[in-house]
């Protein structure tokens, strides 16, 4: 999935021609879907904020300029959304450690099973930055900018994380 490629799409909504929202839906869902769920471990809830992600999404679409990175905005508000509803609900603990995986798809649920086996041994932080790395493909740059944090400290941060997960296969 291009940069380009998804321009197109955008292009296409700023004109109110949202016939081919689906098709991009597909393209994008997935890195949003396991940035939230690496912040919360609970696939429910994280389908329920990956919908208000698209929500708040198409209400902003017309402010996305020419040359933003479009997966790189839509993880920065499934990011937002994500935190906002943790700090909302942090007193009501609604999040389930160990839950059932309902996904038909083999990829997806080695890609759940590997989240909830990495959630363990990193750290919140180090957790999102593997989880938007590894699963969602994005550059260290990207994650800097999502994260609002120095590059030097992103990668500061995955090097740690990968010498942890190494430190713990070898056990």
């Amino acid at each position: 999935m291009g940069k380009e490629g998804l321009e197109k799409y955008i292009l296409q909504f700023k004109k109110g021609n949202f016939d081919l929202f689906d098709e991009f839906y597909e393209q994008v869902k997935r890195p949003c879907f396991y940035n939230i769920y690496s912040l919360i471990k609970n696939r429910d809830l994280s389908e329920d904020l990956l919908q208000e992600t698209f929500v708040r999404f198409l209400k902003t679409v017309n402010t996305i300029e020419e040359n933003e990175n479009i997966l790189g905005y839509l993880i920065l508000i499934s990011r937002n959304i994500t935190l906002d509803y943790i700090k909302k609900h942090s007193r009501v603990r609604e999040f389930y450690e160990h839950e059932e995986v309902s996904s038909h798809d083999d990829n997806e649920i080695d890609k759940t099973i590997l989240l909830d086996k990495v959630s363990k041994i990193l750290k919140k932080d180090q957790l999102e930055i593997f989880t938007l790395h590894v699963l969602s493909d994005l550059t260290f740059e990207e994650i800097a900018k999502i994260m609002k944090r120095p590059l030097g400290t992103i990668l500061w941060s995955y090097n740690n994380s990968i010498k942890k997960l190494r430190n713990e296969i070898k056990l």
